[in-house]
């Protein structure tokens, strides 16, 4: 007689503002037998363990750590959720530096949810940076960043900090600057990015050009939870606005 196996395999990781060495992850797989006479007993053990891992899940994204007081949503060529995630990026990545940075730019594409306005638990904050993207430094010069802008204009904006830009409805570039000011040529820009985007993806192609890159082990997530618990904790709510930083001339 034949025997078909149901495999269970079950993939759980702790996901908490931690480092990479103190994850815990959790893997368990097994093989159920399903016959005519325990088919159903199977289904319940699946059920069970099921059951037993998603309250396992839900512990981990409940706590509560802050509160929106305002949507944070995604659109462009910049929102909200934009500009709160570079500006986020932009604070935390100076504070694990030696060098000051001008610049801190993340891909739309990698936000993946809305935050709605009130409690921010640590599952919204999961949800909208799902992936293991790591703070990363380099530097451009002033010819490679105008290039870089170029490239931003033409995905028709994306999560910035430090720098204004002005584009066409087409994606074309007219204007760029950095703390204010245009840029020169031949100056230096230090930016705060991700790992994924210093190689180059998301069309940002320039990135990969840049020198002095430096990975760290900070996940973009982790800022984003250690920068919420410290508006927290100064008794502010979490806030952004479009302000203009990248603005669509005709």
């Amino acid at each position: 007689m034949k025997h078909s196996y149901l495999i269970i395999t079950l993939l759980t990781a702790t996901i908490c503002s931690c480092t990479p060495k103190e994850r815990d992850l959790h893997i368990e797989a097994g093989n159920i037998k399903v016959t005519a006479t325990n088919k159903s007993d199977g289904a319940a053990e699946v059920r069970a363990i099921l059951t037993r891992e998603k309250a396992y899940i839900d512990s981990i994204k409940s706590p509560v750590l802050g509160e929106a007081a305002v949507p944070l949503e995604k659109y462009i060529p910049e929102s909200p959720l934009m500009n709160f995630a570079a500006d986020a990026l932009m604070e935390m990545a100076q504070q694990h530096s030696n060098h000051k940075i001008d610049i801190a730019i993340t891909n739309k594409g990698g936000l993946r949810s809305n935050i709605a306005a009130g409690t921010i638990t640590f599952g919204d904050v999961y949800n909208v940076f799902t992936f293991e993207n790591r703070l990363a430094f380099l530097t451009l010069n002033g010819e490679q960043l105008v290039q870089l802008c170029k490239e931003i204009a033409k995905v028709d904006g994306e999560a910035i900090s430090g720098m204004r830009l002005e584009i066409t409805k087409e994606g074309e570039l007219l204007r760029a600057t950095v703390g204010g000011k245009s840029i020169e040529s031949q100056a230096t820009y230090r930016i705060a990015t991700l790992d994924y985007l210093s190689q180059g993806n998301d069309n940002l192609t320039t990135l990969a050009q840049g020198s002095d890159l430096e990975v760290t082990n900070h996940l973009l997530r982790d800022l984003m939870v250690e920068y919420i618990k410290k508006e927290t904790a100064n008794g502010k709510k979490i806030t952004a606005a479009c302000d203009g930083r990248i603005t669509i001339k005709e």
